[in-house]
């Protein structure tokens, strides 16, 4: 049984990595200020759906898939990096936004959300380096797996809640109106923030191989 110590650690350090600023965020901010606050939670859910792929290999033994796919890391922050820099890209160069807010049919649309909520998440090293460094470094292996996927929860609940509420603070009507007003402005900003995000995703990987 873990003790309250290191418990207290590990929600510490689970939150203090969760409200860091990042792709997750950028993705969420964007998809509920511009698409409303069901498409920000949709986000949300991906996010913290995509948490459980790094738990799951953190639990199951990183060790094991290491062996078998020894560059699994590098591929990871390619993918993700080659992610950020499209959705990056697709932000900055999209066209005039239409107010979607009165269009019911748009709201199909948020499993997309979600998906790109899953895909941000799922691909994002930095999520992947929190999440093995806390099981390998903090919860430890003497920790029973039931434990060990109960902290797995509170760690994709922790990051469904702050984002959902994320969500419901971008998509307030005050603050999206005046992000739809401004829409290019607001795009192109997070639209270089993901890019950014991905292009030194692809620089420190270079770095590393030379």
């Amino acid at each position: 049984m873990m003790g309250f110590e290191q418990a207290l650690i590990v929600a510490s350090i689970t939150w203090l990595a969760v409200i860091s600023p990042g792709a997750d965020f950028a993705v969420v901010s964007r998809n509920s200020s511009i698409y409303g606050r069901r498409a920000g939670f949709a986000s949300s859910a991906g996010i913290a759906s995509g948490c459980w792929i790094h738990i799951a290999y953190a639990i199951f033994g990183i060790s094991l898939i290491i062996h078998f796919v020894p560059n699994l890391f590098s591929i990871i922050q390619m993918c993700g990096a080659a992610y950020l820099v499209y959705i990056g890209l697709t932000t900055i160069f999209s066209g005039e936004f239409k107010d979607l807010r009165k269009n019911e049919s748009f709201k199909i649309s948020n499993w997309k959300h979600y998906g790109t909520g899953l895909l941000t998440n799922s691909l994002n090293p930095k999520t992947s380096i929190f999440v093995i460094s806390l099981y390998s470094q903090v919860i430890g292996t003497q920790t029973s797996i039931i434990e060990q996927f109960l902290w797995g929860a509170f760690i994709s609940l922790s990051h469904l809640l702050w984002f959902a509420m994320i969500a419901m603070f971008m998509s307030t009507p005050n603050i999206r109106d005046w992000i739809l007003g401004h829409h290019r402005l607001f795009n192109s900003i997070i639209g270089l923030m993901l890019t950014a995000l991905g292009l030194a995703l692809f620089l420190t990987d270079s770095i590393e191989v030379v």
